[in-house]
């Protein structure tokens, strides 16, 4: 094999390292964005029971309102009783004082009846929490596994390219661009092995004339076909 070949297989070998690194670099953010999208489920359904025990908390408050103005009502239908003189009015604002005292006693039930909703309500935002808390901790681990990833790809990045410039130096200007060229257009190699006449690039045989040019390793010979650099 030419040396010249030789060495542009070994830039190819970088080439083709540099090409994996940065596209594992560009698929991490997506990885990184899957992962966190996991607790959107979990935080949503968090954030929906915080709204109901919001609401329900309004809800016995209003409740604790109404049952205040009734009493306040009784109150004031207590001193009207004891100052009226008629048997009438005084019957009459008695039963003024029972229908509130009424209203007070089902306004109650529904209290207890929110306050034991709010309560089972805080039990499921515990168990959301919860579950949250373990997905944010897979997730949390997911993300620390991908940032470590990040910067081996970035650190191994940097050593790839640095020792293909290394070699590039010592190879021709003109034959270094052919070959980038190649590589380019060919998306990963610019060099194949020639099999039984056959280019491994294309998997098309080459022409009798090629297939000798390759073997006799004189000069830089191409495919027929795709146009890679072959090497026997």
């Amino acid at each position: 094999m030419l040396p010249e070949l030789e060495q542009l297989l070994v830039i190819q070998d970088r080439d083709q390292k540099i090409l994996t690194l940065n596209s594992d670099l560009e698929r991490l953010p997506h990885e990184e964005e899957n992962a966190k999208l996991r607790l959107i489920g979990d935080l949503k359904a968090k954030e929906a029971i915080e709204q109901q025990i919001k609401e329900n908390e309004i809800s016995i408050k209003s409740l604790e309102l109404d049952i205040e103005t009734r009493r306040d009502t009784i109150a004031k239908l207590k001193v009207q009783q004891f100052e009226t003189r008629k048997n009438d009015e005084y019957q009459a604002i008695n039963h003024e004082i029972e229908r509130y005292q009424k209203d007070i006693l089902g306004l109650e039930d529904n209290e207890i009846e929110l306050m034991e909703k709010g309560e089972s309500l805080m039990e499921s935002l515990r168990k959301a929490e919860d579950s949250l808390q373990k997905t944010q901790d897979i997730v949390d681990k997911e993300i620390q596994i991908i940032n470590d990833r990040r910067s081996h790809c970035k650190k191994q990045l940097d050593e790839t390219s640095e020792d293909r410039k290394s070699l590039a130096s010592s190879i021709d200007p003109d034959l270094l661009n052919e070959f980038e060229r190649i590589f380019k257009s060919k998306k990963g190699d610019a060099i194949a092995e020639l099999v039984n006449g056959v280019c491994t690039g294309c998997h098309m045989k080459v022409t009798p004339a090629t297939a000798a040019a390759v073997r006799a390793s004189k000069i830089i010979a191409h495919c027929d076909q795709c146009g890679r650099m072959l090497y026997s």
